[in-house]
């Protein structure tokens, strides 16, 4: 999903990007804040000149937009207008004349691009699972940008580009540089999401800017029945209470969000209880236990299980689930007691 931010930059002299200044011969008394610095197409933009001192009140401005004079009077230090469709050049001229600083001119050029921005994460999700592997606290991030720019009618390749990434604000030096339009690192446990920003640079010029906010997402534990035949049945939950109508069931935790890497490096550990007593079976420490029943009668039980993950930069990484099991027949005494 794009995100365009308003961006407030002072530029003097010469302005970066898109947006870019030319400035008449002579020392230059003016400064120009332009927001957003790199808009997108059909967005609103807005120019303000500040001057050194007082003398831009008293100063004849003239603004133009594509050679039209737009606005033109004493003191008039602020313009705004809207980009045209994407790749459509606006050229925004101003000029200044003042009786202590002389004539001063700027030239700004502006070319709407979009910068769209995705995001996957290398955590845990089910076989053939239909929806988006979420975000969770620490766990591998992978950001790609894709941008489209128009230079002079001709959409420039992204290997053309330049990429200057920053995460939470942060620089990311050896993530950026020519052709290097994705960005792989770790996310941090202590924070609430990770905020991630590029800017896009055709050779000096800077020609668009995307930004993306990846919220963390809670681990989960889902149980699934393991059938004999077809194996884990991923079709359908087990839902919190059911009956247990034969003498066994296997049961399948499944990990929602889990780093991969954890799961792979074996750094995560499964416990599981049955009336609060731990109990353990060949596979449970893979998320794989079969309960039987061995005494006769009518009874239930509580069965819990918990993954935590204990490599130390991914703490916050923990679940439950709890399944209610009602088993025996109607006639008889009441049994809670299953063997593995």
């Amino acid at each position: 999903m794009l995100k365009l931010r308003n961006i407030f930059i002072v530029l003097s002299l010469l302005g970066a990007a898109v947006a870019h200044a030319q400035t008449a011969p002579g020392t230059d008394p003016v400064q120009y804040i332009v927001a957003p610095e790199t808009p997108g197409p059909n967005e609103p933009v807005q120019i303000t000149v500040q001057g050194v001192g007082s003398f831009l009140g008293d100063a004849a401005i003239t603004w133009t937009i594509n050679g039209k004079v737009v606005q033109s009077g004493t003191g008039l230090s602020t313009i705004s207008f809207t980009t045209g469709a994407l790749g459509t050049q606006s050229v925004v001229r101003l000029s200044i004349s003042s009786a202590t600083q002389g004539s001063i001119v700027h030239t700004f050029v502006f070319t709407p691009s979009v910068t769209n921005m995705l995001w996957e994460a290398d955590t845990s999700v089910p076989p053939l699972f239909a929806g988006k592997a979420l975000y969770s606290a620490g766990s591998a991030l992978r950001i790609i940008a894709l941008p489209t720019i128009i230079i002079a009618g001709k959409k420039v390749a992204p290997e053309s580009l330049s990429y200057q990434w920053s995460v939470n604000d942060n620089p990311v030096p050896a993530a950026s540089g020519t052709g290097k339009n994705t960005l792989s690192y770790t996310g941090d446990q202590l924070q609430d999401g990770e905020s991630v920003a590029v800017d896009v640079y055709f050779g000096s010029l800077k020609v668009g800017r995307g930004t993306i906010a990846i919220p963390v997402s809670n681990t989960q534990i889902v149980l699934y029945a393991k059938d004999p035949l077809r194996g884990v049945v991923y079709d359908q939950a087990v839902p919190q209470n059911i009956a247990l109508n034969g003498k066994e069931i296997t049961l399948q935790a499944q990990p929602y969000f889990f780093a991969n890497s954890s799961i792979k490096n074996n750094t995560v550990a499964w416990s599981w209880t049955l009336n609060d007593a731990p109990v353990t079976g060949p596979s449970s420490d893979k998320g794989l236990l079969t309960l039987r029943q061995t005494g006769t009668g009518q009874g239930s039980a509580t069965l819990g299980v918990a993954l935590q993950n204990q490599d130390s930069s991914m703490l916050i990484q923990s679940a439950k689930a709890t399944l209610q099991l009602v088993f025996g027949q109607s006639s008889g005494g009441v049994s809670s007691f299953f063997g593995l």
